[in-house]
């Protein structure tokens, strides 16, 4: 009886364990950056999820993208720092952190938002 050939993946963790190591890396990472697409397309591609009314809880990239604007248009208006340090924070925190009512900042955003909107139909 003639003895059986070793599996593909056998032979190949036989010849090359690193290399092996490193497809079976790239390959977990495609997979996790398909599936985080999949959920974004989903998610923003949901109509529900346009427009929606301004709250606390958003932070200024939900708000940037819920609305379809320029999130430099959010950063301007809400005089955020551009300052790298990629901090989340929601609309309420940084009411707290100004001593400002949010309801100002939603003003002044609904206005921005609404400007750039008449400007860029």
């Amino acid at each position: 009886m003639a003895a059986r050939k070793p599996s593909f993946v056998k032979r190949l963790w036989q010849e090359a364990p690193v290399l092996t190591l490193g497809l079976v890396a790239a390959l977990v990472l495609v997979g996790f950056f398909a599936v985080r697409l999949a959920l974004g397309a989903l998610y923003w591609g949901d109509p529900e999820h346009r427009d929606v009314p301004l709250a606390g809880w958003m932070s200024p990239r939900f708000v940037a993208m819920s609305w379809h604007v320029p999130p430099e248009l959010v950063g301007q208006t809400l005089a955020l720092p551009r300052d790298g340090s990629g901090r989340r924070v929601t609309l309420q925190q940084l009411a707290d952190e100004r001593g400002v009512p949010l309801d100002d900042l939603i003003a002044a955003l609904d206005a921005a938002i609404a400007a750039h909107r008449e400007a860029h139909p």
